[in-house]
């Protein structure tokens, strides 16, 4: 691992940290604010769980930040069954403020407070009723001769419960559990609610640094690879492909998804375009062209061997990331020639060969495939003494399913044009919210693959903060590094804002179902009944959490 690497790994770290409590920091926010609108007394924001690292009480809150990045919360009283820090108290010391107790200390062995006296609990009520009287609160405490004095209890009082832990108490009034519904619907649905916010805003940013794709023509404003070798030129504009006249850059992607199916592209690999040569008076040119031919199916890259008389169709080298593509896991390296591939037809249950002569066939077969399946490739591989190998490597394909909730075709030509970009004020406006609507809805399409048989998706599948961490270490190496992390911060958002919703106990979602009963019912649940089931899913959660972040550690090494 070189310096360079090195870098990248702690810069990805860093924009992991910041985009994920970014995200947490929203969401938590919403939930806090509504619920101080609300009345409702916060104990304690924190982002992040497990460990504390950093704390600060600022008014009655206390802000925290936690070791594990993943998640946070907002304590807010009475949120989960009423808690009654001076059950089974005996005796307390106080702390008084013109006769008025402004905090219980119940740790008596708190070397701060060893000077003051203790007394016998003899009877309290820090709840108090919804109106909220004045002077309602009171401790009643008996001294060591046996004196009962009754102290009226500030309403913003605090309890000193262990060496460092300090918590004010919640009157009745200031409690979740008795707000009016709206109140506690809105403060638990305003987590959820802002991390849609946040998407729009981000890509509202993208869309002003960035602007939309151009699609009203056939211009080219970028050109690599193929295209280049070919002639083309930036300006010039694409007229046909195939002999198929394009009249916008809808057009161009359709005719060369068509060719991704194997149609319109030669054994040899090539396929006819002809362009508007710009800096020849718009002089139609026709060429022809060897597209780059990506099987995302299995995450492949092919090429045609120029030299061969035979059509033969070669493995190309994906990069760096070979290794980590389900090709290169199953073995197979850059310069195989591919000669035959089968597979077993999930109708007839029987074994299907196809004799791979032409980058055509290959590219038909896979676009063939619905489901996951494995695909056996048998492959010539030259030896270093130059003598040829056959050998065959099983591949699991993802589902047309899978790739199409990512907007992903199965397989792809690139013929190395790019369209240009603009910047649209009133683009701008209505876009942020249609990117956020499909985000969602790309969402809900991919948890429903864990439903559907032959979609191939499995539990491992998912990733965690590790598979995150690791996608924004890949992210900034790129160089369109600033996009693509805006991107995925915005779909994260909607990810998370989603999830929240679902009706599960432990999220948001479970805690709106709750009231959601309520509201038809005119009935609250029984507290402890709610907290039980809260309880349990959320030790269900975290058991998911450590399978996906175990999947996640597999993965990596």
């Amino acid at each position: 691992m070189n310096w360079l690497e090195i870098l990248y790994g702690a810069l990805g770290i860093l924009v992991f940290i910041f985009v994920l409590g970014l995200i947490v920091l929203i969401h938590e926010g919403g939930h806090f604010l509504v619920a101080k609108k609300s009345g409702i007394l916060c104990h304690e924001f924190s982002i992040g769980m497990g460990p504390l690292i950093w704390q600060k009480k600022k008014g009655e809150t206390m802000f925290s930040i936690r070791a594990i990045p993943f998640g946070g919360y907002v304590a807010m009283a009475g949120e989960e069954v009423e808690f009654d820090a001076l059950k089974d108290v005996k005796n307390v010391k106080v702390i008084l403020e013109n006769n008025r107790v402004v905090k219980l200390i119940v740790n008596l062995d708190n070397p701060k407070y060893e000077s003051l006296p203790v007394y016998k609990l003899v009877s309290y009520d820090l709840s108090g009723t919804l109106d909220a009287n004045e002077d309602e609160l009171f401790v009643e405490l008996e001294d060591e001769n046996g004196k009962i004095e009754r102290f009226v209890v500030d309403r913003c009082a605090m309890m000193n419960l262990t060496k460092k832990e300090e918590m004010q108490i919640a009157p009745k009034n200031r409690t979740f559990a008795y707000k009016p519904f709206w109140n506690r619907f809105f403060s638990v649905l305003a987590g959820p609610l802002m991390n849609f916010v946040l998407a729009v805003i981000v890509f509202f940013i993208m869309g002003v640094c960035f602007g939309y794709a151009d699609t009203s023509s056939t211009k080219v404003a970028e050109v690599s690879g193929p295209a280049m070798s070919a002639g083309i030129e930036n300006g010039d504009k694409i007229y046909s492909i195939n002999g198929e006249v394009l009249s916008d850059w809808n057009d161009l992607s359709d005719a060369l998804a068509v060719v991704s199916k194997g149609e319109g592209i030669s054994r040899e690999g090539l396929i006819e375009v002809a362009y508007l040569d710009e800096s020849n008076n718009n002089e139609l040119v026709k060429v022809l062209i060897e597209p780059q031919v990506f099987i995302y199916s299995i995450e492949m890259v092919l090429k045609y061997d120029k030299e061969s008389p035979d059509n033969k169709v070669i493995v190309g080298d994906y990069g760096a990331q070979m290794s980590e593509t389900k090709a290169g896991k199953a073995g197979l390296l850059p310069g195989d020639e591919i000669i035959k591939i089968s597979f077993i037809d999930p109708v007839s249950k029987l074994v299907v060969e196809a004799e791979i002569n032409g980058i055509d066939q290959i590219l038909n077969c896979f676009t063939s495939f619905t489901d996951a399946r494995t695909v056996t490739i048998y492959v010539n591989r030259t030896k270093e003494d130059g003598t040829v190998e056959t050998l065959n490597f099983d591949v699991d394909t993802y589902s047309l399913d899978m790739l199409g909730t990512n907007n992903i075709p199965q397989t792809k030509v690139v013929m190395g044009v790019s369209t240009g970009s603009s910047r649209s004020f009133v683009k701008s406006l209505y876009m942020p919210w249609v990117q956020t609507g499909e985000a969602s809805i790309q969402i809900f399409k991919t948890l429903g693959l864990f439903f559907k048989k032959g979609s191939g998706v499995k539990l491992t599948d998912l990733s965690g903060p590790v598979g995150i961490l690791n996608l924004f270490t890949q992210l900034v190496k790129g160089e369109d590094s600033f996009y693509q992390i805006l991107y995925w911060t915005g779909l994260l958002s909607v990810n998370i804002g989603l999830i929240n919703l679902l009706p599960l106990p432990a999220l948001d979602g479970g805690r709106l179902a709750f009231l959601a009963y309520e509201g038809v019912t005119k009935k609250k649940p029984t507290p402890k009944v709610e907290n039980t089931i809260h309880n349990i899913g959320f030790i269900l959660l975290m058991g998911l959490f450590v399978v996906i972040l175990i999947s996640d550690l597999i993965k990596c090494f």
